[in-house]
């Protein structure tokens, strides 16, 4: 178990998060079952957010920024968290994303993984690994807020009509 004390604001995104939501929870006197209740949330989950030992997700964050008074600063937060645990390989691919004014994909065999459903993006990600998968899952999805932005990217996919009729996931 991670103890609150030892952890590094300094050590990742999701450790300066964790950091943050203490320091402000503390500052306004209030122990994680109250956020908690605050929240809408168990203060179990409070201290697995602060511990780094649990992803916090949009909107918790949303959720945390109003209860606290903060500005909106997990709300910014969160997506520096959720783009971090993505693969190394494919976090410049997402940052590239997230600033991008068009997108254009071509995908061949599977539905591509900003037009994915949660149950097809759990499917997709537990093949080889289930470990983790309902963190994964939500980072993957959270790749979507890029369409909610005030002015969102033009996306073009051209998508093969046997992704659309291969049962992954569900309907």
């Amino acid at each position: 178990m991670t103890h609150i004390n030892a952890l590094d604001p300094g050590a990742s995104p999701l450790d300066y998060y964790g950091f943050e939501l203490r320091r402000h929870r503390e500052a306004a006197g209030l122990t994680q079952r109250q956020l908690g209740d605050i929240l809408n949330y168990t203060g179990s989950l409070v201290g697995q957010i602060e511990t780094a030992r649990k992803l916090p997700t949009p909107e918790f964050s949303e959720r945390a920024d109003a209860a606290l008074g903060t500005d909106g600063m997990f709300s910014r937060l969160v997506e520096l968290v959720l783009r971090s645990r993505l693969p190394a390989w494919f976090q410049q691919v997402a940052e590239l994303q997230s600033r991008a004014v068009e997108i254009c994909s071509f995908e061949a065999l599977m539905v591509q993984g900003l037009l994915q459903t949660d149950a097809y993006a759990r499917a997709v990600l537990g093949v080889l690994d289930t470990s983790n998968l309902d963190d994964r899952t939500a980072v993957r999805l959270a790749r979507q807020r890029i369409f909610e932005k005030a002015e969102p990217p033009v996306f073009w996919v051209i998508l093969s009509e046997v992704a659309l009729h291969q049962q992954i996931g569900g309907q």
